[in-house]
């Protein structure tokens, strides 16, 4: 399969997501459709009934109001990523659309570009598969708990951490209707979430396989000024010796502003998006940590877990983009080096 083939697979995956949400992203202009709405009300009720839980709790014990916001980075990560969605729809759906087109003009140009596309998508596939495991055993856990304390000692264990006005858990109607309404809200936030994280570490990742295209370009020119210089050694005094140096070095040249500008709209249309996430992640961990030190909770060593898989794993991708930044800047010192030499 093309890595063209593979790469719009994957946008159409992430877009299909979003399509669900009502974000369809590959579109010329954003419609706010009732799935839409739908998924807005998803914070604004968290945030209406947990504010109102919060202050209940807190009258009775500091710990029990705190026990209560376990999951306040969630939402804040959840807000941050839906505004970005919002008001960077086009930046975002060009910069899909430009990674398209890359992949489809490179995968001509030879095995070795071939090959590295292909290297690269295969280590953005493993990435998603990864957040897919991670985002799926979360669902299944948070969604079982409840179910699993009602069999063993018939407590009523709520998904999040507040009720609904008027629907005491203490009833049995009461809280069904607490879980169902909680298991939409979980259902529809973790698809959220999936889909934000794929379309930001998508296109994080296209740093790797830019920056590895940039190592090629440098060797094929590197080449080129080797060969030159060996033929001015062989050629006859007078005789022009015609190398492609020129055309290499303006393609190199090319290819480094296009490498330069792409990180530059990444960094601006994440940039509140990649910061919320980190810092939601810290509020989330610092929380489940403090309450967990006061005695066991289930719901918070679990969320716990999650946003520490969470954090792990854009540090992993952060650290692999430094990495290849790090190669980039070495080739081109190795370059520089050797051509005054």
């Amino acid at each position: 399969m093309r890595p063209s083939v593979r790469i719009n697979d994957l946008v159409a995956n992430i877009n299909y997501f979003a399509r669900l949400l009502g974000l369809e992203i590959l579109v010329p202009r954003l419609k706010l459709v009732p799935r839409t709405w739908f998924l807005m009300m998803v914070p604004v009720s968290y945030t209406i009934f947990c504010v109102h839980w919060t202050v209940k709790q807190t009258q009775h014990h500091w710990m029990d109001g705190l026990k209560s916001v376990v999951m306040l980075g969630g939402l804040i990560n959840g807000c941050c990523q839906l505004i970005t969605i919002l008001q960077r729809h086009s930046d975002i759906k060009q910069l899909l659309n430009n990674i398209i087109a890359i992949y489809a003009e490179y995968e001509h140009r030879g095995a070795d570009y071939w090959n590295a596309l292909h290297l690269d998508i295969a280590r953005m596939l493993n990435v998603c598969q990864i957040i897919r495991i991670g985002y799926l055993v979360s669902f299944v856990v948070m969604c079982a708990m409840p179910g699993i304390f009602l069999l063993y000692d018939g407590r009523h264990v709520t998904i999040m951490q507040y009720e609904i006005p008027g629907l005491p858990i203490d009833t049995n109607l009461g809280y069904i209707l607490t879980y169902v309404q909680h298991l939409i809200s979980t259902a529809l936030g973790g698809l959220f979430f999936y889909m934000g994280d794929l379309m930001v570490l998508l296109s994080l990742m296209q740093i790797l396989p830019f920056a590895h295209i940039f190592q090629l370009k440098a060797a094929a020119l590197n080449d080129a000024l080797h060969h030159k210089e060996q033929s001015r050694y062989l050629a006859t005094v007078g005789v022009f010796v015609d190398t492609d140096v020129d055309v290499l070095l303006l393609d190199l040249i090319n290819w480094h502003q296009l490498f330069t500008d792409y990180c530059q709209i990444v960094e601006h249309t994440f940039d509140f998006m990649i910061a919320a996430q980190v810092l939601s992640s810290a509020i989330s961990i610092l929380v489940c940590f403090c309450v967990n030190l006061s005695g066991f909770h289930s719901v918070s060593t679990i969320y716990l877990l999650v946003s520490a898989y969470s954090m792990l794993v854009y540090c992993i991708v952060g650290t692999q983009v430094e990495y290849a930044i790090s190669k980039l800047i070495y080739s081109i010192s190795m370059m520089v080096m050797k051509n005054r030499n």
